[in-house]
């Protein structure tokens, strides 16, 4: 089977090459060229100035993607400047990569997009401030495309995460709002990643922070915490969602101070009556218009490109001793769009000696794990709960732990399941 490369442009690799580094937020779609500088000393991707950080998401990430779901004829391209010595060839075992496609486990035919917007739960909010997002979003509309390209090679994932927990497929729009849905992102706060977490944040739901690896950079990682902790909020603020999500932003002490202090001055303590910061009082209703839009785009005169209704990400397991950098090339996968995909890493050169993570395209995952004897392409099952059923009773009939079926699905074994929720069950 051939392996999937991709033509660059040499402006992106001099892009790689040689650009500050710098956040890369909801600012970055607005016309300003006043960026934060952040220093990594690294060899994660560049987190580049605004434009180019941009380009790099659009133009590298998502038209790769777009291209592998096209069937486009791939055309194999250098990884090194071309002064670079080239590294030696490492022969490359497949015993030690375990190949898992992540996504939904069902998607509309019409494409992902529009299976999102059957499942949206937060488009309903009508609010002045709602309002004025929606008419920056009308008065910009490449905004939202813009936003909408960046999503789609993580968009199936981030479905099925959500789905997974039975949560609001709304909560796939925090990525947009919070990096731009670009995984290396870093803000002058030391927020990292896709979701924006902390450093505290992160640790206290699990990330793992070292000096060769910070799991707020890794995107499976880093959204099995961010979803956890907005599950955390939205039962700390007894369902409200809009209260989980302003405090997923100016933290939990900021909105709880908020409501005891309405609430010993007579006053309402639902989100809109809040004395909140500016940001976060632009946060959440910026995400409800998202929902908006997605939920009817043509009443906003705007169209998205359809995104393919099937998985376009697999999550690799590797054992200690593999070097990242010869998973990318046994893949066929340009070092740009694997440096992208995987920040998290400080060095790709370098083996890890603990078992780590990796996100590739689905279709050069699949190539290399048939390409290398040993490697092990894993095929879940789905399973749609009934009501009554509990996590420990399907586990029982599949033969797996209750931790096992709990852990795939970004869940806890105390977990409550909704009837319909669709989990996903891995050989034992």
């Amino acid at each position: 089977m051939s392996l999937p490369r991709f033509t660059i442009a040499a402006v992106l690799l001099s892009l790689l090459a040689g650009c500050a580094e710098t956040p890369f937020r909801w600012a970055m779609l607005e016309d300003t060229s006043d960026a934060e500088k952040a220093d990594a000393g690294d060899d994660r991707i560049p987190r580049l100035n605004s434009s180019a950080d941009g380009d790099l998401i659009e133009t590298l990430l998502a038209d790769y993607f777009r291209s592998l779901a096209s069937d486009a004829v791939p055309v194999q391209t250098a990884m090194a400047p071309e002064n670079a010595a080239p590294e030696p060839v490492r022969r490359l075992s497949g015993k030690g990569i375990r190949v898992i496609p992540v996504g939904p486990p069902k998607t509309h035919k019409n494409g992902l997009w529009h299976y999102v917007r059957e499942r949206l739960e937060l488009a309903r909010w009508n609010h002045e401030s709602v309002e004025a997002e929606l008419a920056g979003f009308r008065d910009r509309p490449a905004r939202v495309r813009s936003l909408a390209k960046r999503a789609e090679p993580f968009l199936h994932y981030l479905v099925g995460e959500v789905e997974r927990r039975g949560l609001p497929l709304d909560l796939v729009l925090v990525p947009m709002v919070e990096s731009a849905c670009d995984p290396s992102a870093l803000s002058a706060k030391t927020a990292a990643g896709l979701w924006q977490l902390i450093p505290s944040t992160g640790q206290r739901f699990g990330v793992e922070m070292a000096a060769d690896y910070d799991g707020r950079y890794d995107i499976h990682a880093s959204t099995a915490a961010a979803l956890s902790y907005l599950q955390h909020l939205h039962s700390r603020f007894e369902g409200d969602w809009l209260l989980a999500l302003a405090a997923y932003n100016a933290g939990e002490g900021a909105v709880q101070h908020a409501i005891a202090s309405n609430r010993a001055a007579g006053r309402g303590t639902d989100f809109w009556s809040l004395p909140l910061p500016p940001e976060t009082r632009g946060y959440v209703p910026k995400i409800l218009a998202l929902s908006r839009i997605l939920a009817g785009p043509d009443r906003y005169g705007l169209k998205l490109e359809p995104v393919p209704g099937t998985p376009a990400l697999a999550r690799l397991e590797i054992e200690p001793g593999i070097r990242p950098a010869d998973i990318g090339s046994a893949a066929g996968l340009p070092e740009p769009v694997f440096k992208l995909l995987n920040p998290a890493l400080k060095s790709i050169h370098d083996a890890p000696q603990r078992k780590y993570g990796l996100m590739l395209p689905l279709k050069n995952a699949q190539a290399m794990a048939a390409s290398l004897e040993g490697a092990e392409l894993v095929s879940a099952k789905t399973v749609v709960v009934k009501k009554g059923e509990t996590l420990a009773a399907i586990a029982r009939r599949h033969g797996v732990s209750e931790t096992a079926l709990a852990g795939w699905n970004g869940l806890t074994p105390n977990s409550r399941l909704k009837p319909g929720q669709a989990l996903l069950v891995y050989p034992a």
